[in-house]
């Protein structure tokens, strides 16, 4: 059965299925826990407290960073507040702290919406749905829709901030596969192979001390990767349609957990503009991604 409590940090939803349990905050409609049997799948946080590094979070209109908070877009030139000090960017989106209202809410399944107004540094209109289900058998299913309910094109792009955890089994100890052969090393910067960075995971492999913080072009328009535990014989699996992958070793958070982060674009995506969604007036985009366990052996 469905269950709401509310809190000085805005709603927590629990969806119950089988064996998984998720509970998904109002704030920045984000993934605050998902368990399989009791097991950790995301690095898990206190709903009622601001958690560290965007956990769970959805991230529009832009993913990731973009550099000085500005970009010129249809001859304009506009400046985005800069929310990230140490590099000098305005950071994932504009939503990850905003309020969204429960529209529709089952045993498996709640649907959380937020209007998005005109600012002075985004004067673009967007309503914007995030889709949680919960099945049994396949896990937590989401998808983050976003229409333009403007009169004019809208500069966009999608991603999310989950942060995959074999039971909080620290990622020196897991294998990685994500089937990616090319990478970005910096914001703003060329696109490698990954393999001459010492970043091909296309096979699976244990991430030991490696430090990694970077962005990688997904190979194929579905992609699945896998966060193994070999020595429990599991995995945490995500798999998603977006062309960009975010992944961060967590050193923020003890590196228990390794953030995947599907995006729709690259870092700094409003100034390259490699895959830059422009929207048009009721046009809508999704972008889906699936976390599950799997017993390999």
């Amino acid at each position: 059965m469905q269950k709401i409590s509310r809190h000085s940090g805005g709603e927590t939803i629990t969806l119950v299925a089988g064996d998984y349990r998720a509970q998904i905050v109002s704030v920045g409609a984000g993934l605050a826990q998902f368990t399989c049997k009791g097991r950790h799948l995301v690095i898990p946080h206190d709903p009622c407290v601001m958690p560290l590094a965007h956990l769970g979070k959805v991230l529009l209109p832009w993913p990731n960073r973009l550099a000085g908070g500005r970009y010129q877009y249809a001859g304009q030139a506009y400046q985005l507040p800069v929310n990230e000090p140490a590099s000098g960017a305005a950071i994932h989106g504009l939503v990850a702290w905003r309020d969204w209202q429960v529209s529709e809410l089952s045993a498996t399944k709640v649907v959380l919406a937020l209007f998005l107004p005109p600012s002075y540094g985004y004067p673009f209109s967007l309503m914007v749905q995030a889709i949680y289900s919960l099945n049994e058998h396949s896990g937590l299913s989401v998808r983050i829709i976003s229409e333009n309910c403007g009169d004019q094109k809208a500069p966009y792009g999608a991603g999310v901030h989950p942060y995959l955890t074999c039971n909080l089994t620290p990622v020196d100890k897991c294998l990685l596969q994500l089937p990616a052969r090319q990478v970005i090393a910096t914001q703003g910067g060329d696109i490698c192979d990954a393999a001459a960075l010492h970043m091909d995971y296309s096979q699976a492999r244990q991430i030991g001390e490696q430090q990694i913080d970077h962005t990688f072009r997904a190979s194929g328009e579905q992609w699945e990767m896998k966060l193994i535990d070999a020595q429990l014989g599991r995995s945490v699996n995500m798999r998603s349609d977006q062309p960009w992958i975010q992944v961060y070793s967590g050193e923020k958070l003890n590196r228990q957990g390794l953030a995947v982060e599907p995006m729709s674009c690259p870092p700094d995506a409003f100034n390259s503009k490699i895959n830059l969604i422009e929207l048009s007036p009721g046009q809508q985009y999704c972008l889906f991604f699936n976390i599950f366990e799997e017993q390999l052996y």
